[in-house]
């Protein structure tokens, strides 16, 4: 019974994704998610420790999700360096790269978006209080289908690492498989202007820790505002 249960998850899934262009999908232990977060505490501390600073002014008892902010409240350039770091390196963590090496990852990606995959881009990124200038537009993950670099995504998988939704710094997708990217010609690829988003349905998915949100390639989404730091690890998988 569980098998048909879960088969049938996985139709509805991949039926939604096919029409819509995302599907939310229950994938990991939420305990599992919740302890890859220590990894970026981990790495803040190490960051932290290795600046003039004294280490205690970086806040290390502050909550996670609280810490960054706390920073920024008396070393605004500290605080920006330590948002740098987490979204350039912290990836790299035992626990966090066990949640991107998973194999479910890439299979249920696979069976999303009907291809192959091989190659992928692993990267920690964030919604944080302090920093709404760097909360991500409406994009897609594929600006240029020109076939090289970012152009050959297939599928990204968005895991938070704590719960999120529409009140704490989740995604907003314009719901809809497109064909193409929406981006304009002029603006170098990236955000895609609300005009072009016109009569597209907007959804806030609630994706509670333990489940990725895997959007396709041309899929526009945005970052929403948090009252307090998420966390989320990015898997960009590319064509085989």
């Amino acid at each position: 019974m569980a098998d048909d249960h879960d088969l049938r998850a996985r139709a509805m899934s991949a039926a939604l994704f096919a029409e819509k262009g995302y599907a939310a999908v229950p994938l990991f232990d939420p305990g599992l998610v919740h302890a890859a977060a220590d990894d970026i505490t981990e790495h803040i501390d190490r960051v932290a420790r290795a600046l003039y600073l004294p280490f205690g002014q970086s806040c290390p008892d502050a909550p996670l999700a609280e810490r960054i902010d706390r920073v920024y409240a008396h070393e605004r350039s500290i605080a920006n360096l330590l948002r740098v770091a987490v979204c350039t390196d912290a990836h790299r963590g035992e626990r966090l790269q066990a949640l991107a090496n998973d194999p479910r990852l890439v299979e249920t990606a696979e069976q999303l978006g009907s291809r192959a995959l091989a190659g992928r881009i692993v990267r920690v990124r964030a919604s944080i209080a302090c920093f709404p200038e760097h909360r991500h537009a409406w994009h897609s993950d594929v600006a240029r289908d020109d076939g090289t670099g970012c152009g050959k995504v297939v599928v990204t998988a968005w895991i938070p690492l704590s719960d999120a939704g529409p009140a704490s710094g989740g995604l907003e997708i314009a719901a809809g498989r497109q064909p193409a990217p929406l981006a304009s010609a002029g603006d170098e690829g990236f955000e895609i202007p609300e005009w072009r988003l016109a009569g597209l349905p907007r959804v806030q998915p609630e994706c509670p820790a333990g489940t990725a949100l895997f959007l396709d390639r041309f899929t526009p989404h945005r970052t929403l505002p948090a009252k307090a730091t998420r966390f989320a690890l990015v898997v960009w998988m590319k064509a085989a």
